[in-house]
């Protein structure tokens, strides 16, 4: 006498929609981590007609309206600046340097920033300004 065996159901999961919102998930955070620099130091920007607004920049130098010169929230000599640019993780001369300066900052002082980041040997730098409606 032949016995007929159960057949046994494999259940299994569909991860496909959980890999689909893992991934936005990640999207999200990615797309959100570089505002939430920004606006770690409170900053009144420059107001240009002709503001772009620069993506892919991973590092940030502030100059607060008090004089404090910030590199990715972490304050810093100015005497210093080139060596701890040179010092962040990713850089190398073509990455572009944001520096995001106080309207209120005096000239003098931006320059020696400017020239700091030059002498780190980076090639690209942007001075971020807000977006100021063209009057007419």
């Amino acid at each position: 006498m032949e016995i007929e065996r159960r057949k046994r159901r494999h259940s299994h999961i569909d991860i496909a929609p959980l890999v689909d919102v893992v991934f936005l998930l990640l999207l999200f955070f990615m797309l959100t981590f570089n505002m939430a620099i920004d606006q770690a130091i409170m900053i009144r920007l420059p107001k240009s007609e002709t503001s772009d607004i620069q993506a892919g920049s991973r590092i940030v130098v502030a100059i607060s309206s008090e004089g404090d010169v910030f590199i990715q929230d972490r304050k810093i000599d100015i005497t210093a600046i080139s060596a701890v640019i040179r010092h962040q993780p990713g850089w190398s001369p073509d990455t572009p340097v944001n520096i995001r300066a106080d309207q209120g900052v005096s000239l003098g002082l931006l320059v020696r920033v400017i020239d700091g980041v030059k002498n780190a040997g980076s090639r690209q730098f942007n001075v971020v300004t807000e977006r100021q409606e063209a009057s007419r």
